[in-house]
């Protein structure tokens, strides 16, 4: 880490627990992450990782932000071999699930909304499933920037709830603490998708590359997994909360004929709108004009977009 510049970040307390006081989703019970993401890979998971590479460096220094068991930088490991992997997340279980498969990526504790990392150490940080969850998106952001070198690529993917092209937007019960994906998945904020462009512009960063997925078969079919998932969960007795993780991992020949499906449909609608958003973007040398909350294109909450507190962690990415 280097010193010159470094701007300490916060650390957790001792015992501290892995979510935030209005989020009441406990990180350490539920990880994700775990399981393998192959090179070329015909999942949502394998969109998302082609669309990361497209503007990532071959070399230098890469952060995930809420890497969790570290799927993404595990892949990365064989696809950018000569890139130094770094892996933050509030959850000590995913870190150490992380360490145990890969112990030559480095890991490192998260706390609250801040990044433990210097001033421009890295060349490219990603930031993917992360931003729903965190109370203060413009202070994260803020953060990715200071620890983005001037130039620095930042890959963000971001599941916009409140964008009328979800069908989470329209459905009753999905905008309050009873909201499915807020019980299973942590999520705290439902985005529009204009919005988190916004969000980006004001914090500093110039976009290089959008693309879209979940159009249609996607929409339907995130829907009906946190719907499984509730159903789940009121039948399980015993152990932790089933999470969108466990989906994944089961193998399932359903699961995976929807994923190879989901896929097929973002590689050919990529570039149409849709409220599941892929962005890489470059850090600009300039600061930002009125700072994290403010900003070029009025980067504040748009409607659909619900409150939480500022003090949420950084959760692993889901």
């Amino acid at each position: 880490m280097t010193e010159q510049g470094r701007e300490a970040a916060p650390q957790r307390a001792a015992g501290e627990r892995s979510a935030g006081p209005r989020s009441g989703f406990d990180y350490e019970a539920a990880t994700w992450g775990a399981e393998c993401l192959h090179p070329g890979e015909r999942s949502i998971a394998g969109y998302r990782l082609a669309e990361a590479l497209v503007h990532l460096p071959q070399r230098g220094r890469l952060l995930d932000v809420g890497c969790g068991a570290g799927r993404i930088l595990r892949a990365l490991r064989e696809l950018r071999p000569e890139l130094a992997l770094v892996g933050c997340d509030v959850s000590r279980t995913a870190l150490a699930a992380l360490a145990a498969s890969a112990p030559e990526i480095e890991t490192r504790l998260a706390s609250g909304d801040g990044i433990p990392a210097g001033y421009a150490e890295f060349d490219a940080v990603l930031v993917i499933d992360v931003l729903e969850h965190v109370g203060d998106p413009e202070r994260l952001l803020a953060e990715v920037r200071r620890v983005l070198s001037p130039g620095g690529v930042l890959h963000l993917h971001v599941p916009c709830e409140g964008d009328p092209r979800s069908l989470w937007r329209w459905l009753p019960g999905q905008a309050g603490p009873a909201a499915l994906k807020r019980r299973f998945g942590g999520h705290l904020h439902r985005f529009r998708r204009d919005e988190v462009l916004r969000r980006l512009d004001a914090a500093g960063f110039r976009v290089l590359r959008v693309r879209n997925s979940l159009h249609l078969i996607g929409n339907v079919a995130d829907v009906a997994v946190f719907a499984a998932l509730a159903f789940a969960n009121r039948r399980a007795r015993e152990g932790g909360p089933a999470t969108t993780g466990d989906v994944i991992a089961s193998r399932h020949a359903l699961v995976r004929a929807v994923d190879a499906l989901i896929y097929a449909e973002a590689r050919l609608l990529g570039r149409l709108p849709s409220w599941s958003l892929h962005v890489s973007a470059v850090r600009d040398a300039a600061s930002p004009s009125s700072g994290a909350t403010g900003g070029r294109s009025g980067g504040g909450s748009a409607s659909g977009t619900s409150a939480a507190s500022s003090s949420a962690p950084i959760p692993p990415a889901t």
